[in-house]
């Protein structure tokens, strides 16, 4: 039955990505929780922008540290059924962004998330701070 339930989730998290346009910062917050919902840090660790240009050791470490702090609070919860977005409020030059959304826990919790969003070569990226 959880299983079933994850795969619903994950099929409902991928119609609200498609119906958003992809290059929304809802669309990229949206992406980024099915990442980590399927596991798939490499991909969620893309969405972000890095000031410097990142190596593939770099890449790796992020990954590893991201398994480590998420993989394991999503596992204890009970993986991620959903995302709700809350808010969107992209600034006036059209360039940064801010998305307050709440991540749902298939133990019946749920936490209240923020991210800032850059808009990077006409795409949107998710501020990492590094």
């Amino acid at each position: 039955m959880k299983k079933i339930l994850s795969v619903l989730s994950l099929a409902l998290v991928a119609l609200a990505f498609v119906s958003c346009n992809s290059n929304s910062p809802e669309a990229v917050v949206q992406e980024y929780v099915a990442d980590l919902q399927a596991g798939k840090y490499e991909e969620a660790i893309d969405l972000f922008y890095f000031k410097k240009q990142l190596t593939d050791s770099d890449k790796q470490q992020y990954v590893s540290m991201m398994k480590d702090k998420w993989g394991k609070e999503i596992e204890k919860k009970g993986g991620i059924t959903g995302v709700e977005i809350t808010d969107v409020s992209v600034a006036e030059d059209g360039n940064t962004a801010n998305v307050k959304y709440i991540m749902k826990y298939g133990d019946g919790s749920s936490k209240d998330q923020e991210a800032k969003l850059l808009k990077v070569d006409d795409k949107w990226k998710m501020e990492s701070g590094k």
